[in-house]
């Protein structure tokens, strides 16, 4: 079994979802939110946007993606393959009142949308346990619409 083996790095993330956000937060210094608020005004992203925002863990940039669009009629889906953690981010979901954003389960290496669905697709501390990253960014380009706008945050 590798590092990237799909099956172990699943089974790390159900385990970890608990206390994911607590992690993010002290890896990054606590900057994490701040990077996440300045990714979503990079996209500079139109009303009426699609966004989806794959490896989306407890759904932090899709929340706050869906922020920033909510009243343009914009749509927000986020999808992870570890279901603690989409859990978790529908609970967040809920006490927000974010109605503009979806969670799905999902392997970003077979993502279950057309091609071109999407204005933008983001990926935030996830790209780094995709176990093919060619796989996973060929993936991104082939639901984003020609023009659209990928966004990969990452600690590295």
């Amino acid at each position: 079994m590798t590092a990237k083996d799909p099956g172990r790095i699943r089974r790390m993330f159900a385990e970890i979802s608990p206390r994911y956000d607590f992690l993010n937060h002290l890896l990054s210094l606590n900057l994490d939110t701040a990077w996440r608020r300045r990714t979503v005004q990079a996209l500079e992203l139109a009303p009426g946007a699609r966004v989806l925002d794959i490896c989306t863990g407890t759904g932090d940039l899709a929340l706050e993606i869906e922020a920033a669009i909510r009243t343009s009629g914009g749509r927000v889906t986020g999808t992870d393959f570890t279901r603690e953690m989409l859990v978790l981010g529908e609970s967040k979901r809920r006490r927000r009142n974010a109605r503009s954003l979806d969670f799905a389960a999902a392997d970003s290496l077979r993502l279950p949308f057309p091609d071109e669905t999407f204005d933008a697709v983001t990926v935030a501390f996830g790209i780094r346990n995709v176990c093919d990253l060619e796989g996973g960014l060929r993936e991104m380009l082939r639901v984003l619409k020609p023009g659209g706008v990928a966004a990969i945050l990452e600690f590295s």
